[in-house]
């Protein structure tokens, strides 16, 4: 299949065992018209590898890494920025509008990574600031694009790469790091190095499906399902309501006095009236 010739090439990482994973994916993709702009990477398996003078058996973290950075390096001197995605993300429609429009802001030499979501920090006065630009924003069917370098996020579900950035990118990437060092968080450490400069769009206009908790690199993944439930809500497209659902059936025990305390310092602080000092 041929990619497509417009200002980005996407591709999508997949084991090839993983068959459920990219069945959904690519009907997904087909579902928004998105097909064309998509191609299939084969992921490297961590776990049948071995790595470094000791031949040290490799890990899926490992795997990861690889196959993300394998997809980058695939794609250099083509002159075309690119789209990276994992096999459990969910594109809106419009990714390739909201990318089209981040371009047209920012200069090639202004940007190396944009992520269309992230998981994002538990931070009380992020949230803060979160929920006021993402009320402001949805109100007018806006989109902003925030500098992220600061920011102790994680994941890298999708993104694009920048033409520009690529080899000195995989150099960093490659060098810069331990092998088990997961990937996205060796983007959050060059980001907050100021090494790296990193986007995210906001409203988000990726998400997770619910693939995601069968992770294919640690496994069993309901341990951050709470902040996967976070992250979905500022995807644009989000169905609020079900979510505050998802996440009572998560939290079911009753709680103690401090924690309904604590519980209302929070509701007090995330309040309009309530100002940082």
């Amino acid at each position: 299949m041929q990619g497509n010739k417009g200002s980005y090439q996407g591709f999508y990482i997949n084991l090839e065992r993983s068959v459920r994973r990219r069945e959904a994916l690519e009907q997904r993709l087909s579902e928004s018209g998105l097909a064309g702009k998509y191609l299939r990477f084969p992921a490297i398996d961590g776990s049948a590898i071995t790595y470094g003078p000791d031949a040290a058996r490799g890990t899926t973290i490992l795997g990861c890494t690889l196959s993300h950075l394998s997809v980058i390096k695939s794609q250099l001197g083509k002159e075309r920025h690119i789209h990276v995605l994992e096999d459990d993300a969910v594109l809106h429609n419009d990714i390739d509008r909201v990318f089209e429009k981040f371009v047209e802001v920012k200069r090639d030499d202004e940007w190396d990574i944009l992520m269309t979501d992230i998981f994002l920090p538990p931070d009380l006065y992020l949230f803060k600031f979160l929920h006021e630009r993402y009320q402001k924003l949805s109100a007018t069917g806006s989109i902003s694009f925030l500098d992220i370098g600061s920011w102790e996020f994680a994941g890298a579900s999708s993104y694009f790469v920048n033409k520009r950035s690529m080899d000195r990118f995989l150099q960093m990437m490659e060098h810069a790091f331990p092998p088990e060092t997961p990937y996205d968080l060796r983007i959050r450490e060059l980001a907050k190095r100021g090494e790296l400069k990193v986007f995210a769009c906001f409203p988000f206009f990726s998400t997770v499906s619910e693939l995601s908790s069968e992770s294919t690199i640690s496994g069993d993944f309901t341990h951050v399902l709470p902040l996967t439930e976070y992250r979905r809500a500022f995807y644009v497209s989000a169905d609020l309501k079900a979510i505050a659902g998802d996440l009572e059936a998560l939290c079911t025990e009753e709680a103690d006095t401090l924690t309904r305390i604590y519980l209302n310092l929070v509701r007090c602080l995330v309040s309009p009236q309530h100002e940082a000092f």
